[in-house]
């Protein structure tokens, strides 16, 4: 069994944005040459989900409604009230926003690899789903199989 584990850098440029990383994803996978096994796609952070999904830009827009439903800009949220929170640094970022659209997220997707690629169904793609930015992004990638 192989294993390989690589991080992807990532940096995000709107609050709210949808980045297809799948082609990111593939090249890691070709040079483990790995015939039959899983890819583990995680988050390392609160704010940035994975998911699968089609990337078709009216669903795109259709799905950053749905978040900004989710999560009004005009609403007051508890989590922004630094000084309710304890041991918060003063230059921590008022994002309740984020991590509320987030939970409804995953932070992780495992895709099986079979003949040497991934899984993905005809329209399937995976994408880094920021909730809270721009930010600079990190992303394991874990390789695993024979």
């Amino acid at each position: 069994m192989k294993f390989h584990t690589e991080i992807l850098k990532l940096k995000t440029e709107k609050e709210m944005e949808f980045i297809d990383i799948t082609n990111q994803i593939n090249p890691i996978l070709k040079k483990m040459n790995i015939k039959e096994g899983f890819v583990n796609i995680f988050s390392r952070h609160t704010t940035l989900a994975i998911k699968i999904n089609e990337f078709e830009e009216l669903l795109i827009k259709d799905l950053n409604w749905l978040m900004n439903r989710i999560a009004p800009k005009r609403k007051r949220y508890m989590h922004d009230i630094l000084q309710l929170r304890k041991n918060c640094p003063p230059d921590e970022p008022k994002n309740a926003r984020g991590h509320l659209r987030s939970m409804l997220l995953e932070t992780f997707q495992t895709i099986p690899i079979s003949n040497s690629k991934m899984n993905l169904g005809k329209y399937q793609r995976i994408f880094a789903v920021e909730t809270s930015g721009p930010r600079e992004r990190e992303i394991l990638i874990q390789i695993f199989g024979e």
